[in-house]
């Protein structure tokens, strides 16, 4: 009849594939639980070579029913990889690292029936700082692929092995979104676990062994970007840039990042703006490189610029990992909160608002800096109450405590401790065990003169806790106020172990300085002098917020004789006086930081306002005209001057300033109506 009919069959049925769970540990009990408890129902077996635990880690891991393999540490992360490998029986091995975690892992049955595929990339993300879930950088990670002789791992440091399964790239291999969580170069546990040194042994090691090698030099650069060491940081990406064979290879990109963000922290701007050039034509839809643009534009004060960079970000947005190593929230709330202190420092404070609320939403509760800056910007001209019940409404719920700790850190530093008190009592039965909190409590019970009750709230901080350091700062400040040099010491000396001794030695020096008719305390030769600095810096500024004038008096000689410059001392000493409403020693520390060659803008502006409120016009005229030459694309510099000149009547040369200005920011609304204004009074 010319029809056939297909004759129903069967589908062929799939044969069971089964997944091997790869890791090496060594000493893990504090993550290896979880990394575990993520891959139940998802893997077959777990291989597990140790290379000399001494905790608990091994119980742990029989305790989910791993094969344990023992082997000697020899330096280098790719043998013992191999030899779990070797050991495993599924068809496919997943590698994960004890201090990681697979989150919705079930999905990854999905993925075993593809013969045309040997291997995925998942979405790593890595925390990074002090905080889990603050700070983060996504990439691909090559963690599934078949079990195959052929595929093992090279490298001792940042081991590889996709470039044996997928030589090409891109052509058996696949990204897929499924997650791994990476928590272990959050600071606390990197310093607990010493990997920093250990890492660094080795990769120097790599680096004799294999010194015209991109990877391992790009490798080098890594570990001495992490430690601060930008300079050297920088000769190594360098070198691995002109080792490189292609700028297609899935690190390039974040090489050409960090040669950027190297010549960024060393203030080399010109540098740094050269290479961006190349790199946007390489890769011109990398959003961490226009989030870095915008950081060096700001640096040299090219406010417009900056603002045209960041807002590009913002339009590319956060990439997923396919594609670049890039940090989360650079194409978001990063980016967000960047412009809002731009159009803060611009004089545009709706635009600020607006760009801090978003990224409030954006961050979703993992970057408090725009809930600071926000409530900031809103006490100039509102109420504490109506800016405490706004920023309530507006922050999430996703880790809504931690939102609320920075809002009321903000309170406090504005004087208002009895709100943040308030705040602070909806966090803490938020998060009831957040040490963050009762340290924060302990600030407003001391600004309240509740000594007693910030007492408590130390106590209740846990020893062996990341916060306790903290806690004992705080109780030599209790000591200090009142005048308990012994409770202080006993704090001092708790803190001996803390940063290689660098706190005890500030604060047994400050609390020595209180002391009627104290000798200069002697200094350490060996320790680092900005950084302590710094620290009986903070120290005078909470004494000189409290109103505690002598115990501040008391620690100014110290400030200059850790100082290596005295201009330094001179210029943070004024503005914190200027900034606490003591204008007359404030505009002397100042103008000894300018006569001793440390002048900036905000010194000058600070001097302006000074005089200015003495009616000391033709000196707040000089300085406000000289904080406007060195800083003249701020527009706040711009609304300074005009405000001053309009203030005495000369309405036309507030108009010049003003025009000025609109020859920088065309658009700004603010200076268009003020110049509106000036232009009607002239006419008057």
């Amino acid at each position: 009849m010319g029809l056939t009919i297909a004759k129903l069959s069967t589908p062929k049925e799939r044969t069971p594939q089964r997944i091997s769970l790869c890791m090496i540990m060594r000493d893990e009990e504090e993550h290896l639980a979880r990394c575990l408890t993520s891959v139940q129902g998802v893997v077959d077996e777990i291989i597990i070579v140790d290379t000399g635990s001494v905790d608990r880690s091994i119980e742990i891991a029989e305790g989910f029913g791993a094969t344990i393999l023992h082997e000697e540490w020899h330096g280098d992360f790719a043998t013992p990889r191999n030899t779990g490998i070797d050991a495993a029986t599924g068809d496919w091995i997943l590698v994960l690292d004890a201090d990681e975690e697979l989150i919705d892992g079930a999905r990854l049955k999905d993925l075993l029936h593809d013969e045309e595929i040997e291997g995925y990339c998942l979405r790593e993300v890595n925390f990074i700082g002090e905080e889990l879930g603050v700070e983060s950088v996504v990439n691909s990670a090559f963690r599934l692929f078949r079990n195959r002789p052929a595929y093992r791992y090279d490298g001792a440091l940042h081991e590889q092995i996709m470039g044996k399964v997928d030589p090409v790239g891109g052509v058996c291999t696949r990204f897929v979104g499924i997650e791994i969580h990476h928590y272990g170069y959050l600071e606390p546990t990197s310093r607990a676990k010493e990997k920093t040194d250990r890492n660094m042994a080795i990769v120097m090691q790599e680096v004799a062994r294999k010194p015209t090698d991109s990877f391992t030099l790009f490798n080098a650069g890594v570990e001495f970007q992490r430690i601060g060491d930008h300079e050297t940081a920088l000769g190594y990406f360098q070198r691995s840039f002109n080792e490189l064979a292609s700028l297609k290879a899935y690190y390039a990109s974040l090489l050409l990042r960090n040669i950027v963000a190297s010549l960024h922290s060393l203030e080399r701007w010109d540098e740094a703006l050269d290479v961006l050039s190349d790199a946007l034509q390489a890769y011109p839809d990398f959003t961490d490189l226009y989030y870095l643009q915008g950081q060096i534009h700001t640096g040299r004060r090219e406010y417009r610029a900056a603002v045209k960079s960041f807002r590009r970000a913002i339009e590319l947005g956060d990439h997923d990992g396919a594609r670049y190593l890039a940090q989360a929230g650079m194409g978001s709330f990063y980016s967000w909160h960047a412009l809002g202190q731009l159009y803060e420092m611009m004089g545009d404070t709706h635009e600020a608002v607006r760009c801090q609320r978003n990224a409030i939403r954006d961050a979703n509760g993992f970057y408090a800096a725009p809930v600071m800056h926000l409530t900031r910007l809103l006490l100039r001209s509102d109420p504490p109450l109506e800016v405490r019940e706004y920023l309530g409404r507006i922050i999430g719920t996703s880790r809504r405590a931690e939102s609320l700790r920075a809002l009321a850190q903000v309170l406090l530093a504005e004087g208002h401790p009895e709100h943040a008190l308030a705040v602070l009592t909806e966090a803490r039965e938020l998060g009831p065990d957040d040490s963050s909190i009762s340290l924060t409590m302990c600030d407003a019970l001391i600004r309240l003169g509740d000594l007693d009750g910030a007492r408590e709230q130390i106590a209740s901080t846990a020893p062996g806790s990341a916060s306790h350091s903290m806690a004992l700062a705080k109780q030599v400040l209790i000591g200090i106020i009142s005048g308990d040099a012994d409770e202080a010491r006993a704090a001092v000396e708790q803190l001996r172990p803390v940063a290689d001794g660098l706190y005890s030695a500030a604060y047994e020096a400050a609390v020595a300085m209180q002391q009627p008719d104290a000798p200069m305390a002697a200094l350490p030769g060996d320790l680092d002098h900005p950084a302590m600095l710094t620290t009986v810096l903070e120290l005078a500024g909470t004494l000189l917020e409290l109103g505690e004038l002598t115990a501040f008096n008391n620690l100014v000689p110290l400030l200059y004789e850790i100082a290596d410059e005295r201009a330094d001392v001179d210029r943070r000493l004024g503005y914190l006086l200027y900034t606490n409403d003591f204008p007359d020693p404030a505009a002397d520390r100042l103008m000894a930081a300018i006569e001793g060659g440390d002048a900036t803008p905000e010194a000058y502006a600070a001097l302006g306002h000074i005089c200015r409120a003495k009616h000391l016009d033709e000196d707040a005229e000089a300085f406000m005209r000289a904080a406007l030459e060195s800083d003249e694309q701020n527009m706040t510099r711009h609304l300074d001057l005009a405000g001053l000149l309009a203030g005495s009547g000369r309405y036309a040369d507030a108009d010049a300033v003003l025009r000025e200005g609109l020859l920088v920011y065309p658009h700004s609304n603010v200076l268009r109506e003020l110049r509106q204004s000036m232009s009607l009074l002239a006419s008057a």
